[in-house]
């Protein structure tokens, strides 16, 4: 047996920072959400338990696994009281973003300890344990994990275009109505900058965030949040801003993982649907499109969706023509009598929402 030493760190900045990256960055599955920055942001801006596994070999760290405590999110604001009321939690490896483990040797054996570490860590009133990936490489793991009591869940996807094909390609890939609408983009005089985020107009940008988000009645992210993106990853956020007739219409921001080599849709920054004549969506992934293929990167990734076929989001980013790719995740139950009403409630909550 090789010694080895497992510790939970309740706070990302109890981790050397060094020996964290470069364990993520020579990982096969690192991404940039994995990244000691981004989790600190996560830490420092949002009411979540930093809950971080690490498994050293003399102080070497050789295997690690993020993950945050947080509320417990209902499905229904009925059970929300009762959640409260009960301080009901959920472990998520991890939200915002995505990423599982990370083992760089001894593979069985530490990802074992990580997983047996984090269930002791966690607390009695964690419901379950969730592992969120947009690795596919993580499919290794499958078996392992059903083993120690992980179900897998398939209701969240992405579509994803591979960047060696040429724009041309790409565009031949839409669907006849994207690229109508590409075409009448072209018609008006327009273009569309691109600026990483420690450089943009910072105010600006989460001023029509803030819009967009609260015309969609979407989740906001707070101010603060993008004020630490700026000051610890402005390098790997690109704003892409869209002008048609000297007016903006919109803007894009997408993270740079640099680890998968692939450029993600994450915020939207469109706050007025009088905009959409101009076709502000269209010109935004273009440039974006064109802009990581310029820099090398492999993948152009359109964020996160439901795996439902009549949703208008999944309709509308499938109509880009990438390639329909599943959000791998995996949960288990850590509280038994929790777990198993919790199944039947989802049980039921799905029959009439699904």
């Amino acid at each position: 047996m090789t010694e080895l030493d497992v510790t939970t760190y309740s706070s990302i900045e109890s981790v050397n920072e060094n020996q964290w990256n470069h364990l993520v960055e020579h990982s096969n599955h690192g991404t940039v959400f994995q990244r000691y920055e981004w989790l600190e942001i996560v830490e420092r801006t949002f009411d979540h338990r930093p809950c971080h596994v690490v498994v050293s070999k003399k102080e070497n760290p050789v295997a690690l696994l993020p993950a945050f405590v947080r509320d417990f999110d209902a499905p229904i604001d009925a059970a929300t009281p009762v959640t409260e009321t009960l301080g009901l939690k959920e472990a998520v490896s991890t939200r915002p973003g995505y990423g599982g483990p990370i083992v760089q040797s001894n593979e069985g054996e530490c990802l074992d300890l990580l997983l047996d570490e984090l269930e002791s860590a966690c607390g009695r009133n964690v419901l379950y344990h969730l592992i969120r990936t947009n690795d596919l490489n993580y499919l290794r793991y499958g078996k392992h994990l059903q083993k120690r009591g992980y179900e897998p869940i398939t209701l969240n996807c992405r579509f994803v275009i591979d960047l060696e094909q040429s724009w041309e390609q790409i565009r031949d890939n839409m669907d006849k109505e994207r690229r109508k609408a590409l075409r009448d983009a072209h018609e008006n005089e327009y273009h569309v900058d691109s600026t990483p985020l420690g450089e943009a107009d910072l105010d600006r940008t989460y001023e029509a965030y803030e819009s967009n988000m609260d015309r969609i009645d979407g989740f906001v992210f707070p101010r603060s949040f993008f004020d630490l993106l700026a000051e610890r990853m402005g390098d790997r956020v690109q704003v892409f801003t869209a002008v048609v007739d000297g007016s903006e219409v919109g803007r894009y921001l997408h993270f740079l993982d640099d680890e998968r080599s692939a450029v993600h849709h994450y915020f939207t920054a469109i706050p007025d649907a009088s905009k959409f004549e101009y076709y502000p969506s269209e010109l935004l992934h273009e440039r974006a499109i064109k802009w990581a293929k310029e820099q090398g990167y492999d993948h152009y990734d359109f964020g996160g969706t439901g795996t439902d076929y009549s949703d208008s989001i999944f309709r509308f980013k499938q109509k880009y023509g990438g390639d329909l790719v599943p959000t791998l995740q995996w949960q288990k139950g850590l509280s038994k009598p929790g777990w198993s009403l919790y199944k039947f409630g989802r049980s039921m909550f799905m029959k009439r929402a699904y």
